[in-house]
């Protein structure tokens, strides 16, 4: 199965990501079931019913009522809920392990959870991550990067592009390689 939890959509001003990255993925996926799952506003503090913790508490119910293997796809706060849902699965003991996570610039900017996003739990048996390096100050103090280590049964991979934060995913015109490198996990590990 694939969840795709999307980093911002629909934004504050009405757009929405299906253009991006992540949703690309959840649209040519070979895996069934599969769920996609919108991302919170622009700023998830307060105009936003959408967040890191709704976000995961939804990817954990549909994991927990389905069956295969397990997939997450996720860009910016969608990337962070990545690794919250791998975190409540582990407290609720599901036994099942998650095969792979895919990250674009996993961030923890909303504050949600309570939790502290940067630790890849050892219920995840490969985590493949790529990390935007082509922030300003603003930008990097408001989208930290998160999802930098992992439990020693993790095999995570990361990579850092020199892109934006946006561009990571698809949004700007230059992503930097972050993509072809994503697919050609995406690919080895089945999911495209």
């Amino acid at each position: 199965m694939l969840v795709a939890l999307e980093g911002s959509s629909p934004t504050i001003f009405g757009e929405n990501n299906y253009k991006y990255y992540v949703w690309d993925v959840y649209k040519s996926t070979k895996e069934l079931p599969k769920r996609y799952i919108e991302g919170p506003a622009a700023i998830s503090w307060g105009p936003s019913g959408i967040n890191i913790r709704k976000m995961s508490n939804e990817a954990a119910r549909f994991i927990k009522t389905n069956r295969g293997k397990i997939f997450l796809v996720g860009w910016s706060r969608g990337a962070a809920a990545c690794i919250q849902v791998a975190l409540d699965l582990h407290r609720a003991g599901h036994k099942q392990k998650i095969d792979a996570m895919f990250l674009f610039d996993a961030v923890d900017q909303d504050g949600s959870t309570g939790d502290f996003l940067n630790f890849i739990p050892g219920n995840v048996v490969n985590c493949y991550h790529a990390i935007a390096t082509d922030k300003d100050w603003k930008a990097r103090k408001l989208f930290p990067t998160c999802g930098k280590t992992a439990a020693p049964s993790v095999n995570l991979v990361a990579r850092e592009f020199k892109t934006t934060h946006g561009g990571i995913a698809g949004a700007d015109k230059s992503d930097a390689g972050s993509k072809n490198w994503m697919w050609a996990h995406l690919q080895r590990e089945g999911v495209l």
